[in-house]
């Protein structure tokens, strides 16, 4: 059984010009199926308006689509009652692109990792400070950074306190929303690998949403690509993604840069090593 089944999910915005108009439905999301099984990473990838984010928050539970269903460990999202959805969320995290509007600027990095934990165990102060330590030493920090505040992180390491906050309570299913874009090439390149591991050790499924086929090549098992709203290509490998004849599939592989200019071609993805960035 998939951890992560959506079911012809549609979901629209209502939009008006002016206040005189009446409010027209733009949809955004049209018949999007996709499942994602235990210990899978899917890298969804789409250029910018594609659906890609607005699918995230329809899967965490954060928009009810209009039609579709979500089925996360067998349950329906939004058909279940408010014991089981509060038992499904503990095991559906998200880490979005913004690292720092993700964060309380105000509180500490315990108080930010502590938080879910708090929410959902009951632990003495000694346990909550023991468990946050450990969840800052996974995620390549320091015990010691716990009482500094957000701004005394780089973008990076805040990253990876939202990263710590989201394996806090041992999820299930992470949804990745451009977890990376906002980084630098150096930054990325550790916090892709920094999942990877967290992935492996902990057993954890991602849906790693992002337009950079890079990104996505290094850390996913699989691959889907969006287009306005729609699912328009599946495959295993990102080096499938040379065969399809779609134009926004092409126009993804022509966006990709290489490290040095002379050498960007699009059949360089499917010559690197997965493990690669």
């Amino acid at each position: 059984m998939s951890l992560l089944q959506v079911n012809d999910v549609t979901h629209a915005y209502a939009t008006s010009n002016s206040l005189w108009r009446p409010k027209r439905r733009t949809t955004v999301l049209s018949n999007v199926s996709l499942s994602i099984g235990p210990g899978i990473c899917l890298g969804l990838l789409g250029s910018s308006g594609a659906g890609k984010s607005t699918l995230g928050k329809v899967i965490l539970g954060l928009e009810k689509p209009l039609k579709g269903q979500i089925l996360f460990q067998g349950h329906d999202l939004y058909d279940a009652d408010a014991s089981t959805r509060k038992l499904l969320r503990r095991d559906l995290q998200v880490v979005f692109q913004d690292c720092y509007s993700s964060v309380n600027p105000r509180m500490t990095a315990e108080q930010i990792i502590g938080e879910p934990l708090r929410n959902y165990e009951r632990l003495s102060q000694f346990e909550l400070r023991r468990k946050v330590e450990k969840l800052l030493t996974q995620v390549g920090l320091s015990p010691e950074d716990r009482g500094k505040y957000p701004h005394q992180f780089s973008g990076g390491q805040l990253q990876r306190i939202n990263i710590a906050r989201a394996i806090a309570l041992n999820p299930k299913l992470i949804v990745l929303d451009e977890a990376v874009s906002s980084l630098d090439m150096v930054n990325q390149t550790h916090i892709l690998r920094l999942l990877e591991e967290l992935k492996l050790t902990l057993g954890l499924s991602y849906l790693f949403i992002t337009h950079d086929i890079k990104a996505a090549h290094s850390i996913s098992d699989a691959l889907a690509v969006m287009d306005r709203g729609e699912v328009i290509e599946r495959c295993d490998d990102a080096a499938q993604l040379l065969s399809s004849q779609h134009p926004s599939v092409k126009a993804l592989m022509e966006s990709m840069l290489s490290d040095h200019p002379r050498n960007r071609s699009v059949d360089r993805i499917g010559s690197k090593p997965k493990s690669s960035f």
